[in-house]
């Protein structure tokens, strides 16, 4: 006969359950479904309004981290300084991006489900590092300022990215799609909210007054009708970025009350990292370990590693490049006034914020992998288009500028993605995106300014050409030698339909029971 005080226990979605005979077993089994099913309640407006939050985070990257295109002309009146000079200030965000990949990398898996702690801190940083911009005294100190914008940038992604990764799982493509949509949105008011403080500029045939402007070739001279008033276009952007910030600050207080007493212990995490007893060396080399993303598959995740390095190092530098030269390659080569300038900065941003929103809304209905090439593609059509043609009228600018913001804007969020397909994309490879995301963005615009110093404007077209060209091949070998694969989450999906030997014990128990009780 069964003893009802005999004490059976079985794993039920890995958590252990006593049950003390059938009738006490289904009550308990009852109230951990209930638990399970106001935790998904829970989990799922937990995700939605942190998704919502990441999504300010990046308007306000937008903001702080493309200032920089639209003031170029004006910093190097404000500062006497050269194009060159000012572009390799500009250029400081990559290398603090370095910085940026390197804390987050470090801490964003330390910290759990308060990792979101992270980007709080660092947008704190970047609110009060723009708005003290305007009050620095030379070049070299505006170098540090841009390089610690950088940094906020670098771990706002790395932080950001592993939260919307672990929160959405599979089902990311969208949410990481409409975050990053949200970049476009800042990058696309930042020209905006600058403009009505730009100098106003009057270009003429003589060489009275060039504003600086002499030294670089294959440029129109001008007049300065209006002084610049670039230092307060920086306080602006930095309160426009402050109150898109105010969320995290309450948001950690919302989190406590949300959670309550009785189920601190129960609350679902979306960490996926189990406990381990390892050692700390042996952590630290498993961390580094491409074969550990990669399915114990040393080979293929080093060459993942690889490709996506390259392929953010590439995308990135030439998305920036184009971002912040834009507005002066207008005004020195065909000679466009400061609103029109300003408005064609837009027109980029704005393309690459609808090229977004599009991205977010194919990728419910197309193949992650479809959609990777076809950016490629495109983007390698739009730029080519632009070098072509856009150097003939200012109507052809307006028009290739507005597609190549279109085209180029799905490549970041569509890159991590389709990465995430075939390995798991945690804290370190995100490190990685972010570290050779910042490296492009400060060869390219630091490089550019040099060829734009010497050679003239039309080389940001030539470095645009080749970094679509770099990437579209980058892009065809990372298809080509996984197509075959099959993708990571249909490998997870194969392991949990194994059925476990202790379920089936645990069925035969049951059955045991009833026959005793009868």
């Amino acid at each position: 006969m069964y003893n009802g005080n005999d004490v059976t226990s079985k794993y039920m979605h890995g958590r252990a359950i006593p049950v003390y005979g059938v009738a006490k077993s289904a009550r308990v089994c009852a109230k951990f479904k209930y638990t399970l099913q106001e935790n998904k309640v829970m989990e799922g407006i937990h995700r939605k309004i942190v998704t919502v939050m990441l999504i300010l985070a990046w308007v306000s990257m937008g903001l702080y981290g493309e200032i920089g295109g639209p003031t170029m002309l004006d910093l190097r009146m404000y500062f006497n300084a050269n194009a060159e000079e000012v572009a390799r200030a500009v250029s400081a965000i990559g290398i603090g991006m370095f910085l940026g990949a390197l804390i987050g990398g470090l801490f964003v898996d330390m910290l759990g489900t308060w990792k979101i702690l992270l980007v709080t801190g660092v947008q704190l940083l970047a609110t009060v590092t723009i708005v003290s911009m305007p009050f620095v005294g030379t070049i070299s100190v505006l170098w540090f300022m841009f390089f610690l914008l950088g940094t906020a940038g670098g771990v706002v992604n790395v932080a950001g990215q592993r939260i919307i990764l672990e929160m959405w799982k599979e089902k990311s493509p969208a949410p990481m799609h409409a975050a990053h949509m949200g970049f476009g949105i800042g990058a696309l008011a930042a020209p905006l909210i600058a403009n009505p403080f730009l100098a106003v500029l009057d270009f003429t045939h003589t060489n009275a007054t060039t504003g600086g402007n002499e030294s670089i070739p294959n440029t129109a001279s001008y007049v300065i009708i209006e002084e610049t008033r670039v230092q307060t276009a920086y306080v602006a952007i930095g309160l426009v970025s402050l109150a898109l910030s105010l969320p995290f600050f309450v948001y950690p207080f919302v989190k406590c009350f949300l959670i309550k007493d009785k189920d601190r212990n129960q609350y679902v995490s979306f960490d996926t990292n189990k406990c381990s007893k390892k050692t700390k060396l042996r952590k630290l080399i498993d961390t580094i370990n491409p074969a550990v993303y990669a399915g114990g598959s040393l080979k293929f995740g080093t060459f993942v590693f690889i490709v996506i390095g390259l392929y953010f190092f590439n995308s990135v530098g030439g998305e920036q490049l184009f971002g912040n030269f834009i507005r002066t390659f207008s005004v020195d080569e065909l000679r466009f006034p400061r609103d029109e300038a300003s408005y064609l900065d837009t027109v980029y941003w704005g393309s690459f914020t609808v090229g977004r929103f599009m991205g977010a809304v194919l990728s419910h209905y197309v193949h992650i992998k479809t959609l990777f090439l076809t950016d490629a593609i495109l983007n390698l059509s739009a730029v080519t288009f632009l070098n072509i043609f856009s150097t003939k009228n200012k109507s052809l600018l307006w028009t290739f500028t507005a597609v190549v913001g279109f085209f180029v804007a799905p490549m970041f969020p569509a890159g991590i993605s389709y990465a995430n397909t075939q390995i798991e994309v945690g804290g370190v490879v995100l490190t990685l995106i972010v570290f050779m995301t910042g490296l492009g963005d400060m060869f390219y615009i630091w490089i550019e300014g040099i060829f734009y110093q010497n050679y003239g404007p039309r080389t940001a077209l030539y470095a645009m050409q080749v970094s679509a060209i770099l990437v579209f091949v980058i892009t065809v070998v990372f298809i080509a030698f996984t197509y075959k694969r099959k993708e990571r989450f249909n490998v997870d999906i194969d392991t949990e339909l194994k059925v476990r030997p202790d379920d089936t014990e645990y069925t035969q128990l049951d059955q045991n029971s009833v026959q005793s009780e009868d």
